[in-house]
């Protein structure tokens, strides 16, 4: 069962959705997709009384916007109360402390910024929303004097994301200050099984321009980054699974791990895989469809996958306009920052001026021309950047 919403369904989501005839949540939306002919779309009673039917319904969204209908029509199922958990980000907190003690974390109201005594915190440190999507209101403080501009930032965010996301996906009333986690940042999809037992679907590291840098400007992956992590973060995620019951849960995961080796959870995007399009990178990069594998409870044979791409790098470009920039005045040159890239997989243009970002792109490279990327993610975008006068 699936539920599709706003903002972006891509066209491999729906024509997956279209061949495998996964029930769809009829809405208004659903039904205007390229593709909802195709569709087997069902009426609310029915699709949520099958929810209701099912201790653990395999159950899928797109986009966290399926959450307040959730919220409306099945509060009271275990998948609902997990799903506004792991959504709040210091609910998360407070489960994940049995594992990572040593992580602290503080909760603050937008209006408790303005008069925070940043003196009395441990630097540095990184704030976000307690419930939040793409990087948005996520800022690093390395130092002192960096809070005034924060604090500027996010104001300016509150005012561009205003009626973009609903307050369940995306609140900039409530914020986390937690602990700055030094090591390699990595992203997965997976899903928990019928039995509770994790699935990896992909794994790819998020690589950063700077030490203050919080954007989806690149994640990139290869066969030697899905070999190094596989194991240990499945060992790791069998270990959460034994924190609640995560049966037949899809999730897109992001942690980081310290120079001890030590997993330290950054955030859990529950009900779906990576947003917008970039979950179908697992089809571009390695040739797995992870809707398919989720819905009939498939699991990669990756020494196979893998065999076939040891010389390559794959990476996911999500490309937002600086935030010091006013988006209503800037133009993007799509087509010069396409042509950059000497092997395109696939690309989105977004409309930067209501989403976060402005392109999302895959892109795959010999490993010996990594520079092709790191371009990019060194990149102040300007050569791609015009002004309107």
């Amino acid at each position: 069962m699936i539920i599709l919403e706003k903002p972006y369904v891509s066209d491999f989501l729906q024509q997956t959705v279209a061949r495998l005839q996964i029930p769809v949540l009829a809405t208004r939306f659903s039904g205007s997709l390229k593709y909802a002919g195709d569709f087997n779309l069902v009426e609310n009673d029915i699709f949520f009384g099958k929810l209701k039917a099912e201790k653990n319904p395999l159950l899928y969204s797109n986009s966290e916007n399926a959450i307040e209908l959730l919220n409306q029509y099945c509060p009271e199922l275990t998948v609902t109360k997990t799903v506004n958990f792991f959504k709040d980000k210091s609910k998360l907190r407070e489960i994940f402390s049995a594992i990572n003690p040593d992580v602290w974390y503080k909760k603050i109201t937008l209006k408790e910024l303005d008069e925070l005594d940043i003196s009395t915190l441990q630097l540095p440190f990184v704030i976000k929303p307690v419930r939040g999507f793409a990087s948005i209101g996520i800022h690093a403080v390395h130092h002192t004097t960096d809070w005034k501009t924060v604090l500027g930032g996010i104001k300016k965010e509150m005012k561009l994301m205003q009626n973009v996301f609903p307050d369940t996906v995306v609140s900039l009333n409530e914020f986390i200050i937690e602990r700055y986690i030094e090591g390699t940042e990595i992203a997965i999809d997976a899903y928990f099984n019928h039995a509770g037992e994790p699935v990896i679907l992909n794994i790819l590291t998020h690589l950063f321009g700077s030490k203050s840098d919080t954007s989806d400007r690149l994640y990139m992956t290869s066969d030697e980054i899905v070999r190094k992590y596989h194991d240990p973060i499945a060992q790791y995620l069998e270990e959460i699974a034994k924190l609640t019951d995560l049966r037949n849960f899809p999730f897109h995961l992001e942690m980081r791990q310290e120079p001890n080796g030590i997993f330290v959870p950054i955030e859990i995007n529950p009900m779906r895989f990576m947003g917008f399009c970039v979950a179908d990178v697992e089809y571009y990069f390695y040739g797995i469809n992870p809707y398919e594998y989720y819905f009939h409870q498939l699991k990669p044979d990756w020494n196979n996958i893998l065999a076939s791409r040891s010389d390559k790098l794959y990476g996911m470009f999500g490309i937002d306009i600086p935030k010091q920039l006013d988006k209503s005045r800037i133009q993007f040159n799509y087509e010069k920052f396409i042509s950059h890239f000497s092997k395109t997989l696939y690309y989105v243009k977004m409309d930067y001026t209501k989403l976060p970002m402005a392109i999302y792109l895959f892109a795959e490279v010999p490993k010996n021309r990594f520079s092709e990327f790191e371009t990019i993610l060194y990149s102040d975008l300007s050569e791609f950047l015009t002004t309107n006068e």
